[in-house]
């Protein structure tokens, strides 16, 4: 059994290495993990932990591949030589235990680290019994989803030159498509993830998608040009009911509005508040209502100005229900589509 290197290296050398082969199976799942312990200066597999091993191979699914990883300690009685040489003797012990239960060497990784990572002192026998231990990992490796895109024009057809930032629950990449726009990404199957693009002369755009597993998504992402007179909604911006303040899940827009403005730097906007209150007339412009539409327009011309972008080129103003998406909405996602936030280009500075 070859000793190698601790575990994050080891995950980050395999992770560079996948990248360079190309290897369909490039990502890593914890399955389960367990830790056994060893009599004093011994290295043979007590009844207690082999129980250990056996339920932790049963929780394995069948006929998957792994990557097996096994760190290996001592107490801090004796040399440093000698509690080396223990320390993989142990972890050779538990490999081969494992093996005997039908995984695969070829599955295994393994550390040796001697006292030199203690779980805790060594000044009692039973704090020397905890640090006389070998804690199992077992990793899944994932064959990755291929997600290929493309940015493009609706109006020409044609692609468009920018910037794409891929956000999942563990991962987050920015990739530039090539000059026809295209772009690609590897992730993990099952993965939710958010697509965000950018490109200068472009509204920016978020998609929501899953990485499903057998299938390899192809997006078509059109980009709304910036030109005066033209507007688009800030998704996913919802405000608690009745007030001008922000919900939490809706603060990460605001940076994306951000980046557009700063990719954009001779355009002026418009920020245009929109309430929902169907059925009703028009409210007056001294109307409570009406004050909130100009409120949470305000909210977010603040924090632009609070980011450094110079007043001259913002603007906010209210509309109250004047402008309803559905004058007569009677669904939840009619009525989130009049209560918005809307950004207007009032000039390209062309």
């Amino acid at each position: 059994m070859t000793i190698r290197m601790p575990l994050l290296c080891l995950i980050v050398a395999s992770f560079a290495q996948l990248a360079l082969s190309q290897t369909p199976f490039d990502s890593l799942r914890l399955l389960a993990t367990a830790e056994v312990y060893f009599d004093f200066a011994k290295a043979n597999i007590r009844p207690d932990a082999d129980s250990t091993l056996r339920v932790l191979y049963q929780k394995l699914p069948i006929d998957q591949q792994f990557r097996i990883h096994i760190a290996a300690h001592t107490d801090a009685i004796g040399s440093d030589a000698a509690n080396m040489v223990l320390s993989e003797r142990r972890a050779n012990a538990v490999q081969q235990a494992l093996e005997a239960l039908g995984l695969p060497a070829s599955s295994f990784e393994s550390a040796a680290f001697a006292a030199r990572q203690p779980a805790t002192d060594n000044l009692t026998e039973a704090n020397r019994q905890r640090n006389r231990r070998a804690t199992i990992e077992v990793y899944q490796w994932l064959r990755l989803v291929t997600i290929n895109g493309r940015i493009m024009d609706p109006a020409t057809g044609g692609g468009v030159v920018g910037e794409v930032i891929i956000r999942a629950p563990v991962l987050q990449d920015t990739i530039q498509t090539d000059t026809s726009g295209f772009f690609a990404a590897n992730l993990p199957p099952g993965t939710l993830f958010e697509v965000d693009v950018f490109a200068p002369g472009y509204f920016f755009e978020t998609q929501t998608l899953t990485a499903e597993v057998g299938q390899v998504p192809k997006l078509e992402i059109p980009l709304k040009a910036v030109t005066p007179g033209a507007s688009i909604d800030l998704k996913n911006f919802y405000f608690v009911g009745n007030e001008a303040i922000l919900l939490p899940e809706s603060e990460p827009e605001l940076p994306k509005l951000l980046k557009f403005i700063q990719l954009n730097p001779f355009i002026q906007i418009e920020i245009a508040g929109h309430i929902n209150l169907p059925n009703q007339p028009r409210v007056p412009v001294e109307s409570w209502n009406y004050d909130l539409s100009v409120r949470r327009a305000k909210r977010v011309y603040d924090y632009l100005i609070e980011q450094g972008i110079d007043p001259i080129r913002l603007s906010y103003k209210g509309y109250g229900n004047w402008q309803m998406r559905f004058p007569t909405a009677r669904s939840e996602a009619e009525q989130a589509l009049n209560r918005r936030v809307e950004i207007k280009v009032l000039s390209d500075g062309k």
